[in-house]
């Protein structure tokens, strides 16, 4: 099965590129890999800007459509992959965990996306997604739904609340991303 890392973005409220923050000894998207390698066997990057990406020897997959935001990530990631599903994760994220991601690929059979569902509202850049997905996907970016659940209503979607694998993520933070750099400090300032 495959990960796509989902390593496009602009980063705007961080003000630089993610991907490249320290967690302990690492950076979030090396952390992300060593937990990743363990499940899947291809990971591929979604990025547009390959160079900065090439020290990772790992397939770097461009937006199908440029300037769309993550949801053309998503589909350039199915398009490449060769497995029926895959998993796709935000870079920004560096409290993945295996537990969590092996219980939302239980679900896989039968659905086109598995998605996990929090407090704060679905969580669609830590989910499961077919390779169905790419004709609904590519419709919405061609006219302009660029929000990654713009295509849903088209597809087999699970929604699985947190509460179901709650005791699965003692921390609580597996689906926490890191937008700014306040958010940073609070989860990472003393690693």
């Amino acid at each position: 099965m495959t990960v796509i890392i989902m390593a496009g973005g602009r980063s705007r409220r961080m003000g630089f590129n993610k991907s490249f923050l320290k967690y302990g000894d690492k950076t979030f998207i090396e952390h992300q890999i060593t937990k990743l390698n363990k499940i899947f066997h291809e990971i591929i990057i979604s990025a547009n800007d390959r160079s900065i990406y090439d020290n990772l020897h790992l397939p770097i997959v461009p937006d199908v459509i440029p300037e769309k935001g993550p949801l053309s990530g998503i589909c350039a990631g199915l398009m490449y992959t060769k497995n029926s599903h895959a998993f796709v994760v935000a870079c920004d994220m560096p409290f993945i965990n295996e537990k969590v991601i092996l219980y939302l690929r239980r679900y896989i059979v039968g659905y086109d996306v598995v998605v996990p569902q929090t407090n704060r509202g679905l969580e669609p850049m830590h989910a499961f997604y077919s390779t169905n997905c790419i004709q609904p996907m590519y419709r919405c970016l061609e006219e302009g739904k660029l929000r990654i659940v713009d295509f849903f209503s088209e597809v087999r979607v699970k929604i699985v609340d947190e509460k179901e694998f709650g005791g699965l993520d003692a921390s609580g933070q597996s689906l926490i991303n890191l937008n700014t750099p306040e958010e940073y400090k609070k989860y990472c300032g003393n690693n």
